[in-house]
């Protein structure tokens, strides 16, 4: 009889074990992924921060333009003028927007003249 029931209480015990484990993965996986998102979040707003100030750069000043920025950690970007893309010449009044996308996260920036 005293075996049985200390099989009995390993069994409880390994479940409860299990559902703890379960339920704090299950409260802390989006957490993770928040924080996750969050960095790509910043790759993703520099490339599109990086685009615009390149296009800025191109419409003010008179000297040679620059060739277009990239990115070292593989973010990506485009440059829309009037919803269409566009390759930012420069002496144009400025009304642009770029996306900057990083592991699939975009955030986008705008510039306009008034």
């Amino acid at each position: 009889m005293q075996r049985g029931s200390i099989i009995i209480f390993t069994v409880l015990m390994v479940t409860s074990i299990l559902s703890i484990t379960l339920a704090l993965t299950r409260i802390f996986i989006p957490r993770i992924r928040s924080i996750t998102e969050a960095t790509n979040s910043i790759g993703a707003a520099y490339a599109a921060d990086s685009a615009l100030e390149w296009c800025l750069y191109n419409n003010r000043e008179r000297s040679p333009t620059l060739s277009q920025p990239t990115m070292s950690n593989g973010a990506t970007y485009i440059i829309y003028n009037n919803n269409l893309p566009s390759t930012c010449p420069g002496g144009e009044t400025l009304n642009y927007r770029a996306v900057g996308t990083y592991r699939s996260i975009s955030r986008s920036f705008e510039i306009s003249e008034l």
